[in-house]
């Protein structure tokens, strides 16, 4: 029987989102000698949208996002990643519609949003509109009502008294199941090969993908990739996840830090550090998910917009997407949505607003596209004149190269950048389109308060 005592320290670390504490941790193993797992392409250049079906849309169902297929894709969108699909759980569900994640029958869909043949009909739609479909999996525990309980009650973590119990004091409405059972990992499997090879999805988010062992993603993942190149998600930090098991994971530690940075209690520079020492933890290669808010942290910490201000949100993306890493929008972030939405309600989303967000994530993704070097290029510090607040950094890849200078102040900012010499003197700015020319190496702008500059080389005609 697991150590349960330790699987409750883990999960308090988890769901407080201070896995950054972990990222910081020494470890035996010397992962950063290890190449990650070899990402499909589409998995590389991945813009990952993140569906929570309840606030999606007023009738929140399947069918409904289905016919938003086409504006995801005009969006930038090339991953769609779902929520939670199956049957909730009643014995013991939290508020009035119950979590997502307390999970009845992992084959079935949820009568709220749909049936199996809306759920067929999407994946088709979005496959022909060019995108790939991940759903989420909730693999380390189920709903108290789920069959699985009374048919297998083995399946489950016992306490002392021989009594099934949740992961955690705080997550009452689920059962915890125990991974030392053999019989219950080949079932797990079996239904992942399942909604990939019968119904046609592209791969998984993993709920608590770090309280499930790793040898058995390792396992599950091979199987998956005799039907076809899957993406896997993983919601943890472990560094040993990149090298079988997963393409990406959560990337807390640029998280945690966003607000500090905008609050100025923290220098800009923190994420050069925090890259670097990435590169000292992680798998060659290994990718991370940057994001400005999830599912999770605007329910309990709350809007992007409110957490960082509407501007602050904004400059956050432009980080996530020119940072090296995939980046993910959560529903509603395009209209720079400022309500919970809350896990256990419907909470719906006012589309009509802020058309300005919308308009900044479709030239995010379209930068991002047009350019090679912030998909896979390499990352370097530009030294900057005011490093407390200003972040500044090159991605190149072969010819291709982009200047990333953001400007996480309360204040509007004159900074000098100090470049390397190259042969191409003259910058344009993708947003605005000005010029920018040196003086030497140095060029002097003046950034806004939350402002940003995103620039490309241009050949100077003589």
């Amino acid at each position: 029987m697991r150590n349960i005592l330790s699987k409750v320290f883990i999960v308090l670390f988890v769901y407080a989102g201070v896995l950054q504490a972990q990222e910081g941790q020494k470890s035996q193993v010397n992962y950063a000698s290890f190449h990650a797992r070899e990402s499909a392409e589409w998995v590389k250049d991945a813009i990952i949208y993140e569906v929570y079906l309840r606030s999606f849309s007023k009738e929140g169902t399947l069918k409904a996002l289905e016919s938003r297929i086409p504006e995801l894709k005009k969006l930038g969108v090339t991953v769609v990643w779902l929520m939670p699909i199956h049957p909730i759980g009643k014995i013991h569900r939290k508020g009035s519609l119950g979590s997502p994640y307390s999970v009845q029958n992992y084959y079935a869909i949820n009568r709220e949003f749909g049936t199996l043949d809306d759920f067929k009909s999407l994946v088709n739609t979005v496959h022909q509109n060019g995108l790939k479909i991940i759903i989420d999996l909730v693999a380390n525990h189920t709903a108290w009502d789920n069959p699985m309980l009374k048919e297998h009650p083995e399946w489950y973590t016992h306490d002392a008294m021989g009594k099934i119990i949740s992961p955690n004091t705080d997550w009452t409405d689920v059962a915890d199941l125990n991974y030392d059972n053999q019989d219950l990992r080949k079932y797990i499997i079996t239904m992942m090969k399942y909604w990939v090879r019968d119904i046609g999805i592209d791969g998984y988010r993993c709920d608590v993908a770090e309280l499930v062992p790793t040898d058995f993603w390792e396992t599950a993942v091979k199987e998956l990739e005799t039907i076809k190149p899957v993406m896997m998600l993983s919601e943890g930090t472990l560094p040993e996840h990149h090298i079988k098991a997963f393409d990406l994971t959560y990337s807390w530690n640029i998280y945690d830090v966003l607000e500090k940075v905008i609050r100025d209690s923290t220098p800009a520079t923190i994420f050069h550090d925090l890259l670097k020492k990435e590169s000292y933890q992680f798998p060659q290669g290994s990718l991370r998910m940057r994001f400005n808010t999830n599912h999770d942290k605007n329910a309990w910490d709350g809007p992007a917009v409110e957490k960082l201000t509407p501007q602050g949100a904004k400059v956050t993306a432009v980080l996530a997407f020119t940072y090296p890493g995939i980046p993910l929008i959560y529903n509603g972030e395009e209209v720079g949505n400022n309500k919970k939405l809350e896990l256990f309600e419907k909470v719906d989303i006012d589309w009509s607003k802020n058309i300005d967000f919308r308009m900044l994530y479709e030239k995010l993704s379209f930068l991002r596209k047009q350019h090679p070097a912030l998909v896979r290029g390499s990352y370097s510090a530009v030294q900057n004149s005011d490093s407390n607040h200003v972040l500044s950094f090159i991605r190149i890849k072969g010819e291709d190269s982009v200047l990333v200078v953001l400007n996480f102040g309360s204040t509007n900012i004159k900074v000098n950048l100090v470049l390397p010499p190259s042969s191409n003197n003259l910058w344009k700015d993708f947003f605005t389109n000005k010029i920018f020319a040196p003086t030497g190496h140095q060029y002097n702008m003046t950034i806004p308060s939350l402002g940003f500059v995103v620039l490309s080389p241009q050949i100077e005609v003589r």
